[in-house]
């Protein structure tokens, strides 16, 4: 984990198998699975984030144990949870939920997989359904270990499940408990979540009625009381702060401006991965105000940052081709005025709009900036936007090299995040190197490829890679870290 700190482009492990007892284990990663073990067999609960993740989810099974695994649980429907079915389904075993969370992988399955490829997520085919569902209680036999599969309530989803293993002293909860990092508290195109109506705290005092030794969170580290103290405090600061300023007439935007300037230390003090402050006012800002709209993110202020009209106008009323306004944006973006940088470059789209390099260039600048914020879904504002470029760009000229190296790029950044699949950035990759590229765009590709090597543990051709990104142009940083590390 140090070498990571230090290196950003390190070798990264994908997934740590935390013991909790001797026949229930967690596998930590971007989205949290557990695994328990019984005389018969295993049950997996959540199949990770992508179908990648659950192939290594699968090897980490293995190295404990060789029975077969009977079941795979959904916790909810989301798709970090549940798009790892297949895997398991073909690996033998009757993948379980509630009946409800059968319904909403189909009837919510548009809008969440929507706003999670506009947040950059590549998730490939719909998950597996559940083969085997039940109402609001079930219980499953893995030989001499009982599972009490159960809804206590509506928490960050209403169809969340718990997974009770009386012999083990733990619950699994699903995203019901998330900790680590500050929660998200609802998908932001759902109505449901964190509401007025106190019904997520409820059922995590439900919960805590089974006086469980270990909770198993959806994502974070184990739960114990401080940590669901913690989570039933930020949940009661949200509900009523909001609360106090819409019963007093506010807009959202003073409300948002007066909340977030005024967040207490503990709360600014949380790591943000997912979930942010803005995300927890505006989740339950909407379940206080009568709108048609099923979700929040209609109301979310964009996560890119903006300058004014003036600071604009000075800066662009002298410049006369696309490579002023590149050189331009560049040089105010290197004193990290990222705002009036993409402004410039967004200005350029508008004054040369059918030049694929200006569009380019502008979702090269958004890609950059994208780092300045930590939230996962906060970063998709930039690269929606970055994405609706590089279309136009490859729309004005199919075979435009810098827009099919920076679309490669991304994606497999993105893959060496999340643990997924690297083929579709390569293809980008390989189509930019057939047109020709030199210099730092044919240094990025060998970069890009040598990452995509590197996320699928093959560190010989990893380093190979690196060697001709670098001797393609040894001023290309990152790949300079990446052969170091």
């Amino acid at each position: 984990m140090t070498n990571i700190l230090k290196n950003p482009f390190a070798p990264r492990q994908y997934g740590q198998l935390v013991k909790v007892t001797e026949r229930v284990y967690l596998f930590r990663n971007i989205v949290n699975s557990s695994i328990i073990i019984g005389d018969k067999g295993v049950a997996i609960i959540d199949t990770q984030v992508n179908q990648t993740m659950a192939r290594r989810l699968l090897q980490a099974v293995r190295t404990l144990t060789d029975k077969p695994i009977l079941y795979a649980i959904n916790t909810h429907y989301h798709w970090d949870h549940t798009n790892g079915n297949t895997i398991f389904h073909q690996a033998g075993a009757t993948v379980v939920a509630r009946e409800m969370t059968k319904d909403f992988m189909v009837n919510r399955a548009p809008r969440q997989e929507a706003f999670l490829r506009s947040r950059g997520f590549t998730l490939g085919d719909a998950p597996f359904l559940p083969q085997q569902t039940f109402t609001y209680e079930t219980e499953l036999d893995l030989g001499n270990q009982h599972l009490h599969l159960v809804h206590l309530g509506k928490a960050e989803t209403d169809d969340a499940t718990a997974i009770r293993i009386p012999a083990e002293e733990c619950i699994v909860s699903g995203d019901t408990v998330m900790t680590g990092s500050f929660p998200i508290f609802g998908q932001p195109v759902m109505n449901e979540g964190l509401m007025a109506n106190h019904d997520w705290m409820n059922t995590i005092q439900e919960l805590r009625t089974y006086n469980p030794k270990h909770v198993l969170p959806g994502h974070g580290p184990l739960a114990h009381d401080a940590e669901i103290d913690l989570l039933l405090q930020i949940e009661a600061y949200f509900l009523t702060e909001v609360r106090k300023r819409v019963e007093q007439g506010m807009s959202l935007n003073t409300l948002l401006a007066e909340m977030e300037a005024n967040l207490p230390a503990w709360i600014r003090d949380i790591a943000e991965v997912w979930g942010t402050p803005r995300y927890a006012i505006l989740r339950v800002y909407r379940g206080l105000i009568d709108d048609p709209e099923p979700g929040w993110q209609h109301l979310k202020p964009s996560a890119i940052p903006t300058t004014d009209a003036e600071s604009l106008r000075q800066r662009t009323q002298e410049l006369a081709n696309l490579e002023a306004y590149r050189e331009t944006a560049e040089e105010v973006a290197e004193g990290n005025d990222f705002g009036l940088a993409i402004a410039i470059l967004k200005t350029a789209t508008e004054k040369y709009p059918n030049l694929p390099d200006a569009w380019t260039a502008y979702a090269n600048l958004l890609t950059q900036a994208s780092r300045t914020v930590s939230s996962v879904l906060e970063k998709g504002d930039f690269f929606a936007e970055a994405k609706n470029a590089l279309d136009i760009a490859l729309e004005l000229e199919p075979d435009h090299a810098p827009a099919h190296l920076l679309r490669g790029y991304n994606h497999i950044l993105s893959a060496y995040r999340n643990g997924d699949d690297t083929k579709t950035g390569l293809e980008s990759i390989y189509k930019a190197l057939v047109t020709g590229i030199q210099g730092t765009h044919l240094a990025q590709a060998y970069f890009s490829i040598g990452i995509a090597h590197r996320v699928n543990g093959d560190e010989t051709l990893a380093k190979e890679a690196f060697a001709k990104a670098i001797a393609a142009d040894a001023r290309f940083m990152p790949a300079q870290l990446a052969n170091m590390a």
